[in-house]
C-alpha cells in the first residue's frame, strides 16, 4: 500500500463499524482500516449476533427504517441466497418493506454488507482487515497517533494507528462481580439461560431485553405453535414453567403501531426552532423546549393532552401523567386489547396522533440534550427519556402474541415493583416479597437493558487518563457539528479519536442504541476525520 495510506482502527465490529467503514471508503485518500471485534462475527454486533440470540428473538425495526449500507434489507433478501429464505421460512415474493425479522437475520445482513464493502474498498486501493475474536484491552494516545493493546488466542500485541473510532456496543461482562449461582447479569447470550429444578425465573425488566429472555426460556423448555391470529404455547414436560417479569412500573411495551414512512416533519417542535432556542442559551433550555413540545401535542392531539390532566407542562408532571395513563391499563387484558387495536389500525392505515408525535419528538429532543446544563440533563434522563423509550419501544405483533400465549398457558406473569420494591437473595433463592403474594425463584435474570457507563467501564485506562474532561459529549455551541464525537485529549496528543461507544454516548445521546442513530453518528464522525 502507498505510504500515504492512513491506518484506521475501529474498536467494535457491530453496525456502527459497518457504517463507519462505508463512510470512510467514500472519502478522498486511501485507508488501511482494521476492525477489531471480540465476538465470532464482524458486522453483526451483540443485539444481532447469532452467538448471542436465537431465531425467535425479533428485532423491533422494519426494513424500511434500517439505513441501507449498500442495499436495503428487503432488497438484500429478495436478491439473496435461497438458503437464508428457507432457514427463516420466508418467501421471496412476500418480503415487504414494513416487515419485522429475527435479529440474527439482520446480523447476517450487516455481516454480508461489510464483506461486500471490504471487497469494493480493496478493489479501489484501500485495505480492510476484519479481525474476529480479538479484544482491545487499552488505547494509548500519542502525539503521532495511537497504540492499541490487543489480545487474540491468549497472545497480547501492540499495534500503531493514525486514528481510532471507538464503536463498542452493548456490554455484557463489564463490572460484574463473581457469579452467584442462578444469577444472570445479562440475558445475553440467550442460549446460555437455563432454569433450575423449580423451572422458575424472575426476569428483572419488562422491555425488549426482558422479552428476549422470556422468549428464549420459553423456546428452550417448550414451543410456540401457530401463527397469525392464534399462537399457543406447549411445554415439553409436565413440570410447569413459571416466569415472572418484574419492573418498576410493571407494564409491557405496546404493539407496533401504524405511522407514515418516511415520517412527516414536526412543524412546531422542529429541529430548526430547537436549534434557535439552543442558541439563546442553556439556562432554562429544557423548560422552553417543553413549552414548545406542548404546543405540538395540542395541535396534533388535543384530546390526549386533556387526558393527561396537567396544567404545568414540566418533565416531572408529563412523565407522571403519561405513566399513570399507561399503568391504568396494567395486566394482560389491556395488552391483548392494544394488540387488537394496533392490528386494526395497520389494516386501515389509521394513525394514533399522540403516539406518532411522541415518536418524532424524541428525535427532535435528542438534538438539544448535549447542550443541557447538569440539572436539566438529570431531569430529562430521569423523566422524559423513560417516556420516549416506552413510547417508541413498541414490539412486533408476533412477540406480543407469544407473551399472551405464555400467559394463557399459566407460564408468565408481570408485576410492578414500584419505587420501594426489592428482590432478596438467600439460601440460593431469589425472593420477590410484597407483590400480591411472596414468590421465590432459583434463577434471576437482569434484563433491564444497557445502562450508561463511563470510560473506566471499557477498561481503556491510558485513554481514560488522557481525557480533558469526563462529560466529553457536552456541547456548548462553540465547537463544530463535525467534532461532536471527537474525544478531548490533553495536548499534544493526537486529536483523531472518535467515540461512538453506545454505553458512553447514552449520557448525552439517550437514544443512541437505534440503528438510525448509529448510522447518523458514523457519518458525522467519519466526516470529521
Amino acid at each position: 500500500m502507498p505510504k500515504a495510506s492512513r491506518r484506521i482502527a475501529i474498536v467494535g465490529g457491530g453496525p456502527s463499524a459497518v457504517y463507519i467503514v462505508r463512510n470512510l471508503l467514500q472519502k478522498a485518500g486511501r485507508f488501511h482500516i482494521t476492525v477489531f471485534e471480540a465476538g465470532q462475527a464482524v458486522g453483526s454486533g451483540i443485539p444481532y449476533a447469532e452467538d448471542q440470540n436465537g431465531p425467535q428473538m425479533m428485532a423491533n425495526i422494519t426494513s424500511v427504517e434500517i439505513p441501507p449500507v449498500l442495499v436495503s434489507l428487503a432488497d438484500w433478501l429478495r436478491a439473496g441466497d435461497g438458503d437464508v429464505l428457507r432457514r427463516f421460512g420466508l418467501k421471496r415474493e412476500d418480503i415487504g418493506e414494513r416487515d419485522f425479522y429475527p435479529r440474527i437475520l439482520i446480523g447476517a445482513y450487516y455481516v454480508d454488507q461489510l464483506n461486500r464493502l471490504k471487497q469494493a474498498g480493496e478493489a479501489a486501493g484501500h485495505r480492510v482487515v476484519l479481525e474476529a475474536g480479538v479484544s482491545v484491552h487499552d488505547i494509548e494516545p500519542r502525539p503521532d497517533g495511537f497504540a492499541l493493546t490487543v489480545q487474540q488466542n491468549g497472545r497480547t500485541a501492540r499495534q500503531a494507528f493514525d486514528a481510532v473510532f471507538m464503536a463498542t456496543g452493548h456490554l455484557t461482562e463489564m463490572k460484574k462481580p463473581k457469579r452467584v449461582s442462578g444469577l444472570y447479569r445479562s440475558p445475553y447470550p440467550t442460549q446460555a439461560l437455563e432454569l433450575g429444578p423449580d423451572r422458575a425465573a424472575l426476569v428483572l425488566g419488562s422491555s425488549l431485553s426482558a422479552i428476549d429472555a422470556v422468549i428464549a426460556l420459553a423456546t428452550r423448555y417448550g414451543s410456540f405453535r401457530g401463527d397469525g391470529e392464534v399462537v399457543d404455547y406447549v411445554a415439553r414436560s409436565d413440570r410447569p414453567l413459571r416466569l415472572v417479569m418484574a419492573s418498576r412500573k410493571g407494564i409491557l411495551p405496546e404493539a407496533d403501531f401504524y405511522y407514515p414512512i418516511p415520517e412527516e416533519p414536526l412543524f412546531i417542535f422542529s429541529p430548526a426552532r430547537l436549534a434557535a432556542m439552543t442558541a439563546e442559551g442553556r439556562s432554562g433550555l429544557l423548560s422552553r423546549a417543553m413549552a414548545l413540545f406542548r404546543q405540538q401535542l395540542v395541535a396534533d392531539d388535543p384530546e390526549f393532552v386533556d387526558r393527561l390532566g396537567i396544567t404545568r407542562f414540566t418533565p416531572e408532571n408529563f412523565a407522571r401523567a403519561y405513566f399513570n395513563l399507561r399503568q391504568a391499563r396494567h395486566g394482560f387484558s389491556p395488552v391483548s386489547a392494544n394488540l387488537a387495536e394496533a392490528k386494526a389500525n395497520h389494516g386501515r392505515k389509521h394513525v394514533v396522533m399522540w403516539r406518532y408525535t411522541l415518536m418524532r419528538a424524541h428525535e427532535a429532543f435528542s438534538g438539544i440534550v448535549p447542550f443541557l446544563d447538569r440539572d436539566d440533563l438529570k431531569r430529562f434522563r430521569a423523566h422524559m427519556a423513560p417516556v420516549f423509550s416506552d413510547a417508541y419501544g413498541c414490539v412486533p405483533h408476533i412477540s406480543i402474541e407469544r407473551l399472551l400465549a405464555l400467559h394463557r398457558a399459566g407460564c408468565l406473569e408481570i408485576v410492578a415493583l414500584g419505587d420501594g420494591g426489592s428482590i432478596r437473595y438467600g439460601k440460593g433463592r431469589f425472593a420477590l416479597p410484597g407483590c400480591g403474594r411472596d414468590q421465590d425463584f432459583g434463577v434471576l435474570i437482569d434484563a433491564r437493558g444497557q445502562q450508561a457507563e463511563t470510560m473506566a467501564s471499557l477498561g481503556f485506562a491510558k485513554l481514560d487518563q488522557a481525557l480533558e474532561r469526563t462529560d466529553f459529549f457536552r456541547r456548548s455551541g462553540a465547537g463544530g457539528e463535525e467534532d461532536q464525537f471527537r474525544l478531548p485529549l490533553d495536548p499534544p496528543l493526537s486529536r483523531d479519536i472518535f467515540c461512538l461507544s453506545i454505553p458512553l454516548m447514552m449520557h448525552r445521546y439517550p437514544f443512541a442504541q437505534g440503528l438510525v442513530a448509529c448510522a447518523e453518528a458514523a457519518e458525522v464522525a467519519a466526516g470529521a476525520l
